[in-house]
């Protein structure tokens, strides 16, 4: 019921925002990824006395372009490192894809197209051989593209696994697979061809009532959805919400982090931010009784948060910003008011926001 609201509420604020985008030759598509953790993990046992400390990287630049005013071509490069004191995994994949837009409904586009994926997982133990997997995928796909401004787009995308292959070098064996459909949404952000008849001078403040939104989710096999939203009420301060709802194989989590943002040098194209926010997550598991035939959910544990970042936003066009920031997460797990586990998470990134004026 939660996720099929939140999906309600997107594609409502998609109906009410009418805009006259155009998906036209010479447009691109840009997106993109970059993650940076150390986690510093203490478990709540006798024979847990020293941290487990583990790290995590991942590079995904995305970029598509408009060969003609329906067809476009593009692809994505994702560079991943992470592991620990024992293990190291180092995923790089490259996806390429075709889409042909064939209907314009007002501002909905439909759309249908390909990928292909080629990925390779090299993985390294500390006093074993390095084994790696190499996985080729071909999917079809088909969607709708639902403008909210011109230079942003909200995607809707079924996406099926047609087959893949998957190889391990410490074996001569090739296993095959396929079959799984997946529907994903995000946020797509384009940059048109300037059109110098109606170019204006930049305005770089944000402004009572603008939006920067967020997010995205994805439904078939590991279900999830992360939207986040903020609200400007003037001087520089937004006031916003991040959710996060999960379902993955009879266990699933909900959680909620109310979040604050002061924004620096506000008539200025680049802006420093702070950031400060108090969460709260639950984790859930579907339990069967066999006798009387009945399920139902338990809760596993409660996980408190306290998360603090500085930031640099810069904006790309007058639509969207990219923002750099350095963030520090402290992390509480409760089980029946015992305490679990004490998580403490250093991250760096970019995000790129919609900006909704």
């Amino acid at each position: 019921m939660i996720l099929r609201f939140l999906l309600c509420s997107f594609f409502m604020l998609g109906l009410t925002l009418v805009t006259q985008a155009q998906l036209q030759k010479g447009s691109w598509m840009v997106n993109g990824e970059l993650r940076q953790n150390n986690n510093s993990q203490v478990f709540a046992s006798p024979t847990s006395s020293q941290p487990l400390n583990s790290f995590s990287l991942f590079l995904a630049p995305e970029l598509s372009y408009m060969v003609t005013n329906h067809l476009m071509l593009g692809g994505k490069l994702s560079i991943g490192l992470s592991g620990n004191t024992e293990q190291r995994f180092a995923p790089v994949s490259q996806n390429l894809r075709v889409r042909h837009f064939f209907k314009r409904l007002d501002n909905f586009y439909l759309f249908y197209g390909g990928e292909l994926m080629f990925n390779k997982v090299t993985i390294t133990e500390v006093g074993r051989d390095t084994r790696s997997f190499n996985i080729k995928s071909a999917f079809l796909q088909s969607g709708v593209m639902v403008f909210l401004q011109e230079a942003i787009g909200l995607e809707f995308l079924f996406n099926y696994e047609m087959i893949s292959f998957q190889s391990d070098s410490r074996s001569d064996r090739t296993s095959t697979d396929g079959g799984t459909l997946q529907l994903e949404g995000r946020l797509q952000f384009f940059i048109h061809p300037e059109n110098k008849s109606n170019s204006t001078q930049p305005d770089y403040r944000f402004y009572p009532g603008d939006w920067l939104i967020g997010g995205d989710f994805q439904l078939g096999g590991n279900d999830f959805i992360r939207p986040e939203i903020q609200r400007f009420w003037g001087s520089g301060w937004a006031t916003g919400l991040r959710t996060e709802v999960g379902y993955s194989r009879r266990t699933g989590l909900l959680g909620i982090t109310p979040i604050v943002r002061k924004y620096f040098r506000p008539e200025k194209k680049g802006k420093l931010w702070l950031q400060a926010g108090a969460g709260v997550r639950g984790n859930y598991s579907k339990t069967r009784n066999s006798a009387a035939n009945k399920e139902w959910w338990t809760t596993d544990s409660r996980t408190l948060s306290l998360e603090g970042a500085i930031g640099w936003s810069n904006f790309i066009s007058p639509n969207f910003t990219l923002d750099f920031y350095i963030a520090r997460k402290n992390q509480k797990s409760y089980w029946e008011n015992k305490f679990l586990g004490d998580l403490k998470v250093f991250s760096m990134g970019l995000i790129i926001n919609g900006l909704l004026r």
